[in-house]
């Protein structure tokens, strides 16, 4: 599983993870940033993370919302986890990644793409229904 973090949860988690060894191998992470993609919009590099079957994590509940984002989601069969609340520190978002990757690994080899999540700062976990919307 490839982790792809969004501007919006920036490079200091991917680092942080890259730098956690499990079994001698690192978590897959990667972000919007060290891809050199920070400035692209949004369903350009979400088109990408569907093609690449890339596992997205984002704080940016909003791409819910806005009809192109949210149908490049749809389209591309993009697997997201969007964090609630967006403000945690790095430590709090590291943990909560540590804890939650079993599920996250679980629902990016068997969840049905595409799908969106939400999970909270305690770990709790809802599935949110995705609804395309006009342009």
């Amino acid at each position: 599983m490839i982790l792809l973090c969004d501007e919006d949860i920036g490079t200091n988690v991917p680092q942080a993870l890259y730098l956690v060894r499990r079994n001698r191998t690192s978590y897959n992470t990667i972000s919007i940033l060290q891809k050199g993609w920070q400035s692209w919009k949004d369903p350009r590099w979400l088109k990408i993370a569907g093609e690449k079957q890339w596992l997205v994590f984002s704080a940016n509940k909003r791409m819910l919302t806005v009809a192109e984002e949210v149908n490049t989601i749809i389209n591309e069969k993009v697997g997201i986890v969007y964090l609630t609340n967006g403000e945690e520190h790095i430590d709090k978002v590291l943990w909560l990644l540590l804890v939650k990757w079993k599920w996250l690994e679980n629902i990016d080899k068997n969840e049905q793409r595409p799908f969106a999540y939400f999970l909270s700062p305690k770990g709790r976990i809802k599935k949110q229904t995705l609804k395309p919307l006009k342009i």
